[in-house]
């Protein structure tokens, strides 16, 4: 006999969860607010999300990237993986071009990285996570 199909997604959604180990703010965008002191203007962000996620990297290259100053200019090939962020099922307000902040993090290589939404990658009908594609912000391939 089969078993129920809602309990079988809930555990797994539990199960997914339960090896997001990172925490991370992810922010969108906002406009630019001039300190009224130094007249200097910055960036706005509205923080949508602040919570638990993991960092996920495909195991194969996805692509070769030749373009960009040095590396064009020698002709190397730098290698380009595709990263996810994993969030939560459920996990609602995110959008393409938010900024996700690796804020804490077990591996220290991670933390304090800012990794830019593309797309989402979990619009399926039995999904367990929230799963994005990133990008580096900042990175020479962005």
């Amino acid at each position: 006999m089969m078993p129920d199909l809602a309990h079988v997604l809930a555990a797994g959604r539990r199960r997914a969860e339960s090896l997001m180990l990172d925490r991370c703010r992810v922010a969108h965008k906002g406009g630019t607010v001039t300190d009224p002191v130094t007249g200097v203007p910055a960036p706005t962000e509205n923080v949508v999300y602040e919570g638990k996620c993991k960092v996920q990297t495909l195991g194969g290259l996805a692509a070769e990237s030749t373009e960009g100053g040095i590396v064009e200019a020698l002709g190397a090939v730098t290698p380009v993986w595709s990263m996810y962020v994993h969030f939560p099922y459920g996990t609602m307000g995110l959008l393409p071009g938010d900024v996700c902040e690796i804020t804490e993090a077990d591996d220290p290589n991670l933390k304090g990285r800012k990794l830019r939404l593309l797309n989402m990658q979990s619009e399926k009908t039995h999904s367990t996570a929230c799963r994005w594609n990133v990008k580096e912000v900042g990175n020479s391939n962005e």
